[in-house]
């Protein structure tokens, strides 16, 4: 058994290591789909499971929270995981596999947009909803890990931290939410 210590820093190694490979390429894409959207008075949508739930409700608060800078309107994001009544009645009466798509067949309009997140990229219930959005002719956007799963195929921007560690991924995954939502409040307390 490797001690505490060579853990913590070979996690931490991983994780700069894994930060700084991956493809940042796309980054600007999502940027300008979350500036998009902002700009019509759109909703981001974003969802996700088990971690990636999380990483979905925390977006929403850094998203409209961290865009907004007096004067000027935040980014509206709502998350399809926060809503436990409609989760659990949609998974019971429909299916679990239908739990975003179905909500998204709901609110979803012309100038929203829907942020995927993904370790594997596979999780049915995602995948669904990235199948729903595109069909509706929405921005599509997946954070995904591993080999990039479906997600990685059927997402129009994809942003893939390919590594096999769900707490690397997730923790990739949160720290993009991050930077874009840090330079979209900065850019807009430059403008005021």
């Amino acid at each position: 058994m490797t001690d505490f210590n060579a853990f913590l820093n070979s996690y931490y190694t991983r994780f700069a290591e894994a930060v700084l490979a991956f493809d940042k390429g796309p980054v600007p894409e999502v940027l300008a789909i979350f500036d998009q959207v902002m700009a019509a008075g759109g909703t981001l949508w974003l969802a996700g499971n088990g971690g990636s739930a999380s990483i979905a409700d925390h977006s929403v608060c850094d998203i409209s929270k961290g865009t907004y800078v007096e004067g000027q309107s935040p980014m509206r994001t709502v998350a399809l995981t926060s809503n436990l009544a409609i989760l659990t009645a949609l998974g019971n009466d429909i299916s679990y596999d239908d739990i975003f798509a179905e909500q998204l067949k709901y609110y979803l309009k012309p100038e929203d947009a829907l942020l995927v997140i993904s370790s594997s990229g596979n999780s049915p219930n995602v995948v669904k909803a990235c199948e729903y959005a595109n069909t509706a002719g929405v921005p599509t956007i997946a954070f995904v890990g591993f080999k990039g799963g479906k997600l990685k195929d059927i997402a129009k921007t994809v942003v893939h931290v390919e590594v096999d560690n769900y707490g690397i991924v997730e923790d990739a995954h949160m720290s993009l939410v991050h930077v874009l939502t840090q330079y979209m409040h900065a850019r807009a307390e430059a403008r005021v």
